[in-house]
């Protein structure tokens, strides 16, 4: 990687999670490892995190799926409903038992980046802010300046969730030309009276779903856009799972 790549990855702004990311190198990291995943303090601020339509079944069946975004639309799992408060961390860091975990945690504290967006090459980094990034321990990421298979491994999986945003990207904009993503406010009321408002978000409009012309259903299930727009719409059950969650855990 030339200084140019390393100052254009740099200077981009850093996605959630990572806070130090730096692209992955053995001259500059030769002497560090990964130690074993302990907890997800990391996550414990976020009331959302990104997911892939790969994972709309699983996610679905723990958390409200919905829609975010701007010119970029994008899924999140909303795993929380206060800000700043994840509702599937406990007190020692870790996740709900048996709770889906989203491929974006499990993915940190690796990420690519892309040095040229006019070229395909991708880079591995690593959050350097990461607790698991340790010196001379843990799985190393290189041994004789090669890759390990630890390193192998996290860029295998970050390929493979970057082809999942990929499709999941397209599905979405089939959804939008369908003109089937419905802007959502609303307010949450708890017990001793807290009311939690919630904006800027869209689902599925199942009556504009349901109104849809035979071949322009076809087309949703021949692009892969149906099963998408039924799990979302299937998820918005669990708003009540995550309003309980929300009542026994006092305010921050």
């Amino acid at each position: 990687m030339t200084e140019a790549d390393a100052a254009a990855a740099a200077a981009r702004p850093s996605p959630l999670f990572y806070a130090s990311p730096e692209v992955l190198e053995a001259s500059r990291h030769g002497s560090l490892g990964l130690k074993a995943h302990e907890d997800f303090a990391f996550t414990a601020g976020a009331n959302a995190i990104p997911i892939n339509m790969a994972e709309f079944a699983q996610a679905g069946v723990w958390y409200p799926i919905v829609f975010t975004g701007k010119e970029t639309i994008s899924p999140v799992a909303v795993v929380g409903i206060r800000k700043n408060e994840n509702l599937f961390i406990n007190g020692a860091n870790k996740w709900q038992p048996g709770a889906y975990v989203p491929a974006y945690v499990r993915r940190h504290p690796f990420i690519l980046t892309r040095p040229d967006v006019a070229k395909d090459q991708v880079l591995l980094c690593i959050d350097r802010a990461s607790d698991r990034i340790v010196e001379n321990g843990g799985d190393m990421f290189f041994k004789d300046d090669k890759a390990t298979e630890t390193t192998t491994n996290a860029m295998d999986f970050c390929l493979n969730f970057q082809r999942q945003a990929m499709a999941t990207e397209q599905v979405v904009g089939i959804l939008r030309e369908h003109d089937l993503l419905l802007t959502q406010t609303g307010t949450l009321d708890l017990p001793g009276g807290e009311v939690v408002r919630l904006t800027d978000f869209m689902i599925v409009d199942e009556k504009k779903l349901n109104a849809l012309s035979d071949e322009a259903f076809l087309d949703l299930r021949k692009r892969g856009a149906l099963a998408m727009a039924y799990c979302q719409m299937m998820s918005m059950n669990n708003w009540g799972r995550l309003t309980t969650r929300a009542a026994a855990r006092k305010p921050a």
